[in-house]
């Protein structure tokens, strides 16, 4: 598929044209990544929504999982990515690009994708590793080319992330709000099986105190609404949630938690 129609793609879903380029970007990132390191990577986090989920909320950062021993070092990655990406930027006039690690650590490594021309980042990749991963809750897909075989976790395991980021977070986030109604809409849920992951896992002591939860949801205030989510969905989808006063995000929440409030 050319870039014309891949950027047209992503404005008919309601991006706006500048977002529409990152995210083309983002799509050439992860072809290269997933057909140079094969069987390494899990990909998660917002872009996985908005590539397999059909999510309209932005996200500006790739979020990977590895476990492996000895994952891709940095310098691995750039050179992996940097060919394409730069003729797909200068293509979509975003070149030169910068692509230089911010952060690399025992716990995470990052690497940041900055175009020159315009003065500002594009999107971030964030590598981090997990000890496990539900084999089961994980699903393959190609990307651009049949090549690149991406792997990703289901909606019901997406659900489950969603869930503990949001109460897991230091402050609240009301990305994770909305990205869990719009799991919910599509039919996600959290079988015993991942019910019994959440409860076992970092946020088994929020789940126990209604109160926290409660708390949580009251926090998803129109004021941080506006601040986290205005610039990154479309007008339309931005407008209706203003109008209803993010009441569905709250709903959403509710309904995913109405277990654990009713204890």
């Amino acid at each position: 598929m050319t870039i014309a129609k891949r950027l047209k793609n992503f404005q008919d879903r309601g991006f706006r044209f500048e977002t529409a380029t990152v995210l083309v970007l983002i799509e050439e990132t992860l072809h290269s990544l997933f057909t140079s390191f094969t069987d390494t990577f899990v990909l998660f986090g917002g872009a996985t929504l908005v590539l397999f989920y059909g999510s309209q909320r932005h996200s500006a950062d790739i979020d990977l999982l590895h476990n492996c021993e000895e994952p891709p070092q940095a310098h691995q990655i750039i050179n992996a990515i940097s060919p394409t990406l730069n003729e797909v930027a200068q293509a979509l006039g975003l070149a030169p690009l910068t692509i230089a690690t911010i952060v690399a650590s025992d716990h995470l490594l990052k690497i940041n994708v900055e175009s020159k021309i315009q003065q500002r980042t594009l999107f971030t990749i964030d590598v981090s590793r997990t000890s496990a991963l539900i084999k089961s809750e994980l699903v393959t897909q190609t990307l651009l080319t049949n090549d690149a075989i991406v792997k990703y976790p289901t909606r019901n395991l997406l659900l489950l992330q969603k869930a503990e980021a949001f109460l897991g977070r230091k402050n609240v986030k009301c990305r994770d709000a909305f990205d869990i109604k719009l799991l919910k809409d599509s039919g996600a849920e959290l079988d015993e099986n991942l019910k019994f992951h959440l409860e076992d896992g970092a946020v088994s002591d929020q789940l126990g105190d209604p109160n926290f939860i409660n708390q949580r949801i009251v926090e998803v205030t129109p004021n941080r609404c506006a601040a986290e989510l205005q610039e990154y969905l479309p007008e339309e989808v931005y407008r209706q949630l203003a109008e209803a006063g993010f009441e569905p995000l709250r709903q959403a929440l509710r309904d995913l938690f109405g277990e654990w409030l009713e204890q």
